[in-house]
């Protein structure tokens, strides 16, 4: 439960939303591949449509880590709520050396740029109840605010049907130049090959474009039952040779 919401103006729902947004852009900032990150391997969604987290963040993976919102920039939550904070997207490794283990293309501007505040600028805030995302936010540190201090004027609450939408694109797609005409609709994005893949302030070969696919959980299960099928049928094998012998 929380005491206050969001301004609807600021929710962000189609990638048109995001693009009038400004989040994460011009280059070098790194707020739109964290966003793709995020939504393609940190979170999917069950089968009620509840967006469910895919690592710990209260473990700190990927960096993640506790988010006070003393700056009240998100709807405060009860004190009896279940509900927690966590941000994730500071690069700095020495404060948070799981910030490693985040995708490449998440990190690389980051590695070889000397702005190192444009780099690493972006933040996105997710609000946790157990292993259910109850909202996902994006912000940005002030240009010239105090150390850490984010800008409320630039924070905004990313609706569900967004995720779901930056699940259906590859990398390249996303941070196109033509964001807005990307259909919203997750079934029309076939024909997303006739669009121009020119990416913001990008060459071609300057962006490493992930080549895995996110696993889910099932996937995982399934993966180690594949395994374990495996190993038991090679043992049926070797039993069924020694009684063969005997």
């Amino acid at each position: 439960m929380v005491r206050s919401i969001v301004i609807e103006g600021r929710q962000l729902r189609t990638l048109a939303d995001l693009s009038v947004s400004g989040f994460g852009r011009p280059v070098p900032r790194h707020g739109l591949m964290l966003l793709f990150w995020f939504a393609n391997e940190c979170v999917d969604f069950d089968n009620h449509d509840n967006m469910q987290i895919q690592c710990y963040p209260e473990r700190g993976d990927f960096g993640f880590h506790y988010f006070g919102n003393f700056e009240k920039i998100l709807p405060i939550l009860f004190r009896e709520s279940n509900e927690k904070y966590f941000e994730v997207g500071n690069l700095n490794t020495e404060s948070y050396p799981k910030s490693m283990d985040l995708l490449e293309y998440v990190r690389q501007y980051y590695l070889s740029q000397h702005d190192r505040h444009q780099c690493n600028k972006d933040r996105l805030i997710i609000r946790l109840n157990k292993r259910k995302v109850t909202a996902t936010y994006v912000t940005e540190h002030k240009d010239n605010g105090n150390r850490g201090e984010f800008d409320p004027e630039h924070t905004h609450l990313v609706s569900p049907d967004l995720i779901r939408i930056i699940q259906q694109l590859e990398l390249k797609a996303f941070l196109s130049r033509d964001l807005k005409r990307i259909p919203d609709t997750p079934s029309q994005t076939s024909g997303l090959s006739d669009l121009n893949w020119n990416t913001w302030d990008l060459e071609e070969g300057q962006l490493t474009i992930p080549k895995r696919k996110r696993c889910t959980t099932p996937c995982k299960i399934f993966g180690v039952l594949v395994v374990l099928l495996v190993v038991l049928v090679v043992i049926a094998f070797i039993v069924l040779a020694i009684l063969g012998k005997l």
